[in-house]
């Protein structure tokens, strides 16, 4: 499994490390992703958190090694019997920064489009767009030269988009 180490200069000169762990989510690491979900708000039940560290793709770490931002990825199959990742992502309040989402993405991407080569494989990633700031055009030119194409409309109203990987 590739190891991406990749240090973001933010517009407060904040260093950030995107580090890839699909997989390889050590016992400590994960205490800490469930720790941090609990404390940000962004997950409220434990056993929940628990079992959504096991689909945990990147970690986005500030200089004193503290969570700054967690992506998962749920592997499903779809009605063709395909294999595909679910996205998810979620940045600490206080480190959001322009771009920071994109880059956490961006590594996501690239770990993934490895795996992708492997027999049954993800061949897509697919998510759904909760967050309204997403929907702008700006955000969605963002999101097109990242390779997500619109898919359609989850069953409450968000936008799904996809990325091919192959």
């Amino acid at each position: 499994m590739h190891r991406v180490r990749i240090f973001i200069m933010t517009s407060t000169t904040q260093p950030f490390r995107v580090q890839w762990v699909f997989g390889q989510v050590a016992e400590a690491l994960r205490r800490q992703i469930v720790s941090f979900w609990l404390q940000q708000g962004a997950l409220s039940h434990a056993d929940e958190a628990w079992r959504r560290s096991f689909e945990v793709a990147c970690v986005l770490q500030e200089a004193s090694g503290g969570l700054a931002g967690v992506c998962t990825v749920a592997i499903h199959i779809d009605d063709q019997a395909r294999c595909y990742g679910f996205v998810r992502m979620f940045i600490r309040p206080d480190c959001r920064r322009p771009g920071l989402n994109m880059q956490l993405i961006e590594r996501t991407i690239e770990g993934f489009t490895q795996l992708a080569r492997e027999p049954g494989g993800p061949q897509r990633l697919v998510a759904t767009i909760e967050n309204r700031k997403l929907e702008r055009k700006a955000a969605q030119r963002i999101l097109a030269r990242l390779g997500f194409v619109h898919a359609g409309v989850a069953p409450h109203g968000e936008r799904v988009m996809q990325r091919r990987l192959g």
